[in-house]
C-alpha cells in the first residue's frame, strides 16, 4: 500500500542524498534503495513528478536520473506528506468544533455541514490507518 510514510521515506532519501540535486539509481535496485518493489517506487516517481517535486529522464536499461526540485527540499523540511496530512486532520477537527458551536444559530445547516465534516475527520483518525 502506498501511503504517506512510504513517500516521505522516498522523498527523505532521493533530498537527503541529492547534494548536487540529482539522485540516480537502477530501478533493479528499487528494493534495496527504497524498501519497494520497482513498480511502486516507479508510480510514486511519476507521482512526485506531477507535484513539481522532481524531473525524471528513465533510461533503457532501468536507470532513473531525478533532478530534485526546491519544492522536494521545503516539503522534507515542513514535515512531508505525514506532516501535510496531520495538518488536514487538525484542520478539519477544527472546523468541526467551529461548526458544532454555530449549531444553535443554523441547526439544518451546520448538522449537515458538521455530519459531512466528521466523516472526513473519521477517515484521518488513528484508527483507519493500517
Amino acid at each position: 500500500m502506498i501511503d504517506c510514510k512510504l513517500k516521505d521515506r522516498i522523498l527523505n532519501k532521493i533530498v537527503r542524498e541529492s547534494p548536487q540535486m540529482t539522485f540516480a539509481f537502477d530501478a533493479e535496485d528499487a528494493i534495496q534503495i527504497f524498501g519497494a518493489n520497482r513498480e511502486v517506487v516507479g508510480s510514486i516517481l511519476d507521482y512526485f513528478e506531477e507535484l513539481g517535486l522532481v524531473d525524471q529522464d528513465k533510461f533503457l536499461g532501468g536507470e532513473i536520473m531525478l533532478e530534485v526540485l526546491i519544492p522536494a527540499h521545503d516539503l522534507v523540511m515542513r514535515g512531508g506528506f505525514s506532516a501535510k496530512e496531520a495538518l488536514l486532520g487538525t484542520t478539519i477537527g477544527k472546523l468541526l468544533s467551529e461548526m458544532e458551536s454555530m449549531k444553535p444559530l443554523f441547526p439544518e445547516k451546520a448538522e449537515a455541514i458538521t455530519s459531512a465534516l466528521s466523516a472526513i475527520s473519521a477517515a484521518f483518525s488513528p484508527a483507519n490507518k493500517k
